[in-house]
């Protein structure tokens, strides 16, 4: 069985002749889970410990944003278009029903995937772990100035373990062994063990001038707009029409996307549940990996 480490990168040609890269990956039957990962992140960042232990079970499916990591074309700079583009993966791959797994603006992205999908995809159910809903009366959004912080720090020329100390764990023992050991993991995907080169992250040194991350800030940043998420542009207004059973994960303390948002999510949604794990953040799923694949494969696996 292939597993993160190993499995090999595929591509699907669209039909504008930029191509999506993708890796399947795990068991060979039941419903695929597609992955959707965070700001700036490709298919080689995920934590092989989440990815191997739901893989075990399920097939996996992982896959770069639009001009992101391994796929070519424009970078989304808008949670609808960024929807979109899963939808015509999903539609080139010939995949009619799916189960959703999307981390930090992954989480903005899969349930519009889910709400704004055509009548021949099915989104089966979700898991949305670090995020929120789009702009709504009671959406908390960071103070300036944090954000402020935020954007230093996820934004900057690289990512570096520093920077992910305070934007994914606790300042805190706990949360310093958790974040050595995720950022040791994220790099077991390498070419002796895949044959590949890594992908780099979006921006990685501004070799695009910046491009890729601006066009994602503002697709975080205009999420959070009341005027700019309207109709099928947003999710607040439409989450109580969702039925599709939904699983939402955060840590207690999210420095990045308030945790409060996850509670709104699941208030807002008919058929959802809500697990806080405890001294941890927007990295929680790292911090916890084998419970939270744990808790994921239940879910799935369940009703």
């Amino acid at each position: 069985m292939s597993t993160h480490q190993t499995a090999k990168t595929q591509f699907l040609k669209r039909p504008n002749g930029d191509r999506f890269a993708f890796r399947r990956l795990g068991a060979t039957w039941g419903i695929p889970l597609l992955m959707l990962i965070h700001y700036r992140g490709t298919m080689d960042f995920w934590d092989p410990l989440v990815v191997n232990g739901l893989a075990e079970h399920r097939p996996v499916i992982l896959m770069d944003y639009s001009g992101v990591g391994f796929s070519t074309g424009r970078v989304a700079s808008t949670v609808a278009d960024s929807a979109d583009d899963v939808l015509q993966f999903l539609s080139l791959l010939g995949e009619k029903e799916v189960d959703l797994l999307g981390f930090s603006i992954g989480g903005y992205i899969a349930p519009m995937v889910a709400l704004n999908a055509p009548e021949d995809i099915t989104v089966r159910k979700l898991v949305i772990a670090g995020t929120g809903p789009s702009g709504g009366p009671d959406t908390v959004i960071n103070s300036p100035s944090h954000q402020d912080q935020v954007n230093t720090l996820a934004g900057g020329r690289d990512l570096t373990r520093d920077d992910f100390a305070t934007l994914f764990f606790p300042h805190d023992l706990r949360g310093g062994a958790a974040l050595n050991s995720w950022f040791d993991r994220i790099y077991e995907r390498n070419v002796s063990t895949s044959g590949e080169q890594r992908s780099n992250w979006l921006s990685f040194n501004f070799t695009d001038g910046g491009k890729g991350v601006e066009a994602q800030t503002n697709l975080a940043s205009s999420w959070l707009l009341v005027n700019e998420t309207r109709g099928r542009n947003g999710s607040y207004d439409r989450l109580p029409g969702l039925k599709t059973p939904v699983l939402i994960t955060n840590g207690n303390n999210d420095f990045m996307i308030p945790t409060p948002n996850s509670f709104t999510l699941q208030q807002r949604l008919p058929n959802a549940q809500l697990i806080l794990y405890p001294d941890s953040g927007h990295g929680h799923l790292y911090q916890y990996a084998n419970l939270f694949a744990r808790h994921v494969l239940d879910f799935l696996q369940s009703y």
